[in-house]
């Protein structure tokens, strides 16, 4: 107990032990935030991109380097706060 006769918080030191802190991410420039600490590439386009992973890949952007996920949809990444993706399309590019 504190000084106050409250209960000391027994939260751990760590946020990613034990305790939900959201992550926020961008993906093809727009702002997410997800629970989870890893999300598969598919994850991610189906679930926060609204596309089909059978025919796009994510690529994972620092700076003006570039990480492909192509072919490699199921390998779990580890999220942190900042992070940006981009979805990209394996069909043709349409001609406007």
């Amino acid at each position: 107990m504190n000084i106050d006769g409250n209960e000391l918080s027994k939260e751990p030191l760590h946020p990613a032990v034990g305790h939900h802190h959201e992550i926020h991410f961008f993906l093809d420039g727009e702002p997410h935030e997800t629970d989870s600490r890893e999300l598969t590439p598919n994850e991610i386009i189906k679930d926060f991109g609204k596309k089909d992973p059978a025919t796009h890949y994510l690529v994972h952007i620092e700076g003006h380097h570039r990480i492909s996920y192509e072919g490699k949809g199921n390998e779990p990444i580890k999220l942190h706060n900042g992070e940006r993706f981009q979805i990209v399309s394996t069909g043709p590019t349409p001609v406007s």
